[in-house]
This record gives structure tokens, C-alpha cells and sequence, in this order.
């Protein structure tokens, strides 16, 4: 996540992803480009103040490895994360992205399929016409609604001795 990509969208922080030509990334699918409001926990544990101006990346403690990519560091700190929360070893990172679309698909609440679907980049399984051809966004409102359901009532960040 690059430092310019959390932006104000109407008074809420968001996550803006999108496509990096320069660094030769983009998303997979079309559905991939996105706003995302930031969720008002990760607000309150101080996610913004990881923001550095002179800085590309958000949390830029994170290096590149060899060939340029910064997953291979991201993905042994959180695993030693994981060991910590005394997660499952066969808890993974993109699980959490399937964990969130089960815990909102599976809640009782008015959180739309297709306001799931936009959070987290998928394509629309909502495949009539007034989906495909008339929907033109969802609202800014309702994405952050969507985001503000995700809880994990037993999650806590333990602080380091």
C-alpha cells in the first residue's frame, strides 16, 4: 500500500487501489480498482500515523527483496504475527479476504452481496441486467457500512515486551 493511495473520499479515509504502471503492478479484474473505506478500528490503533511524507510505501519498514518484490518480507512478518496472536499455522493472508466475505455474507444484517462484492474486488455474482448495465457504483455510504460490519469481537493487538 503506497502512501498516496489513502486518500480523504468524501470526509472518510479510504484505501484507493488501483493500478501502478510504474512499478508494474495493477489489479487482477476490473473490480480490482476500488475505494475502500478505512474501518474506524484500524483508525483509533493509529493506521494513519505509519504514514511518512518522504516515504513510497505505508509501512515502509518492509523491504524489497531481490527481485524487486515487497511480499516475500511482508509475508514472514506476518507470519511471525501470526505466531504471536497464536493463529493456526494454516491461517494464511489472502484467507483473511475469504474470512471477511463469510463473516459479512453470513451475518444478519441489510449488507448487500453486491456491496461485499465491491469491498473486496470480486466481480458482481449479481449478473442481471439492472446489475451489469444500470449500476454505475456503490455508494461511498454503503461501502463503509460494509466495512464497519467486519468484527472480530476476540481480536486484540497484543503490545510487544
Amino acid at each position: 500500500m503506497r502512501n498516496e493511495d489513502i486518500q480523504d473520499v468524501e470526509g472518510v479515509p479510504c484505501f484507493r487501489i488501483c493500478a501502478h504502471p510504474e512499478d508494474n503492478w495493477s489489479p487482477k479484474t476490473d473490480a480490482g480498482e476500488r475505494i475502500v473505506p478505512i474501518h474506524s478500528t484500524l483508525l483509533s490503533w493509529g493506521l494513519l500515523a505509519f504514514q511518512k511524507a518522504n516515504q513510497k510505501y505505508l509501512f515502509s519498514d518492509i523491504k524489497d527483496s531481490r527481485d524487486g518484490n515487497r511480499g516475500a518480507d511482508f509475508s514472514r512478518a506476518f507470519s511471525r504475527y501470526k505466531m504471536i496472536m497464536d493463529l493456526s499455522p494454516a491461517v494464511t493472508f489472502h484467507g483473511f479476504r475469504h474470512t471477511v466475505s463469510t463473516l459479512l455474507r453470513n451475518q444478519k444484517s441489510d449488507i448487500r452481496e453486491i456491496w461485499i462484492d465491491a469491498l473486496l474486488g470480486h466481480e458482481s455474482s449479481h449478473k442481471s441486467q439492472g446489475a451489469t448495465t444500470y449500476l454505475s457504483g456503490i455508494d461511498l455510504t454503503n461501502l463503509q457500512t460494509t466495512v464497519e460490519a467486519i468484527q472480530y469481537p476476540d481480536f486484540y493487538l497484543r503490545k510487544r515486551l
